[in-house]
C-alpha cells in the first residue's frame, strides 16, 4: 500500500513539474522577440531547465525500460536457441518417430557432453518403446565409458542399469553386483542409501522364496 502511494505521488509530482516547465517554455517562446537581446537571453535558462528535465526523465524512466526490453529480447532469443534441439527431439518422440528422436538426442549428447539427459532419454526410448532392454543397458554403459561423470551421475546410470537388469532381464545377480558397487564406490552419493534399501528388499524376497 505504501509503495502504491509513493508511486502515485511521484507520478503526480512529475505531471505537475512537466506542466510547469511546459508552461514556462510556451510562455517564453510566445513572448520571444528575435530583435530583443534581453528576451533572447531570458529564454536560455528556461530552455536549459526543460532540457535537463527531459534528460532526467529519459535516464530515470525511458532508458531503463529500453534496456530491460533489449535484455529480455536477448535472453529470450538465447533461451529459445538453447532449447530448440531438445524440443525437436521431444517433438519427434511425441510423433512416435523414435529412431529420429534417438538420433536427435545423440546429437545433443555430442554437443553437450556433460548433459546426462540425452543418454537417459535414448535408453528410455530403447527400453520402453523399442522394447529392447539389452540395447538400453548398452547405451547407459556407453555413456559411462565415453565420459567422466560426477559421482551422482555415475551412480544414477548404474542404478538405472540395475533396474533394467532386475525388472526387465530378471538377472538378480547382475543387479545385486551393481547395487553393491554403488554402495561401495559412492557411499556419499544420494543413490547409495537407495541401493542399500533395494539390496535389503532383494534379500528379503530371496528369503521368502526359499521358505516357500
Amino acid at each position: 500500500m505504501l509503495g502504491f502511494k509513493s508511486t502515485m505521488l511521484r507520478k503526480i509530482f512529475h505531471v505537475i513539474a512537466f506542466l510547469i516547465i511546459a508552461a514556462l517554455v510556451i510562455s517564453t517562446v510566445a513572448n520571444n522577440d528575435p530583435d530583443d537581446a534581453s528576451k533572447q537571453a531570458a529564454q536560455l535558462p528556461v530552455l536549459l531547465l526543460a532540457g535537463l528535465y527531459v534528460g532526467f526523465m529519459f535516464v530515470m524512466y525511458i532508458l531503463p525500460a529500453l534496456t530491460d526490453k533489449a535484455t529480455h529480447a536477448v535472453l529470450s532469443s538465447n533461451d529459445t536457441t538453447a532449447r530448440e534441439p531438445i524440443h525437436k527431439a521431444q517433438a519427434a518422440y511425441a510423433r512416435g518417430e523414435y529412431i529420429e528422436a534417438i538420433a536427435l538426442y545423440r546429437a545433443i549428447a555430442m554437443e553437450e557432453p556433460d548433459n546426462r539427459l540425452p543418454w537417459v532419454e535414448i535408453a528410455k526410448i530403447q527400453h520402453d518403446q523399442l522394447e529392447d532392454p539389452e540395447i538400453s543397458i548398452n547405451t547407459l554403459r556407453t555413456a559411462l565409458e565415453e565420459h567422466e561423470w560426477p559421482a551422482d551421475d555415475t551412480a544414477f546410470f548404474m542404478s538405472r542399469i540395475a533396474d533394467i537388469q532386475l525388472n526387465s532381464m530378471d538377472d538378480k545377480e547382475a543387479c545385486i553386483a551393481i547395487l553393491k558397487q554403488i554402495v561401495e564406490t559412492f557411499p556419499e552419493s544420494q543413490y547409495s542409501a537407495s541401493a542399500t534399501h533395494r539390496l535389503n528388499e532383494i534379500e528379503k524376497a530371496q528369503e521368502q522364496e526359499a521358505t516357500v
